[in-house]
């Protein structure tokens, strides 16, 4: 597989498609969501940068998406246009917070309130020639 492909150039709406599909509507029993993304043909990678993380990639412009027992990522190289206008239509109870808090490389953030609060937020980071951009779903209850 091709390294760029591992975090690829997504479009802003394959981004926010990704993250609807694999973050906010998918399963959170580990193992259907990965059925899922097997059935979605992605494949995940051997080994994780982050404990307790499972990285998940397709060998296509399609992004990369890791999952873990609290938080759903969606990553490709820089984008953006339409997170802000995603999480508005499909939140419209979503609150901005200040991102600070959350860490210098995090851009926006959107507290989720209900029976199990959330948080979306969007990061961005250096890349080897480019910049990684994230939608991240934080659920501090956990997945299930």
């Amino acid at each position: 597989m091709w390294r760029a492909n591992l975090v690829p150039k997504a479009t802003p709406s394959q981004m926010v498609g990704t993250f609807d599909r694999f973050c906010v509507n998918g399963s959170t029993d580990p193992g259907q969501a990965e059925r899922d993304l097997r059935a979605a043909e992605y494949i995940p990678l051997p080994n994780s940068r982050t404990p307790g993380a499972r990285a998940w990639v397709e060998d296509d412009e399609a992004p990369a998406v890791a999952l873990s027992d609290t938080m759903c990522v969606v990553a490709a190289s820089s984008r953006s246009g339409q997170t802000a206008r995603y999480v508005a239509e499909t939140f419209p109870q979503a609150r901005a917070v200040d991102p600070t808090p959350l860490g210098n490389t995090i851009e926006q953030a959107w507290e989720i309130a209900g029976d199990a609060p959330f948080l979306i937020a969007t990061e961005r980071t250096p890349d080897v020639d480019w910049y990684r951009y994230m939608l991240i779903l934080y659920r501090p209850e956990g997945r299930a």
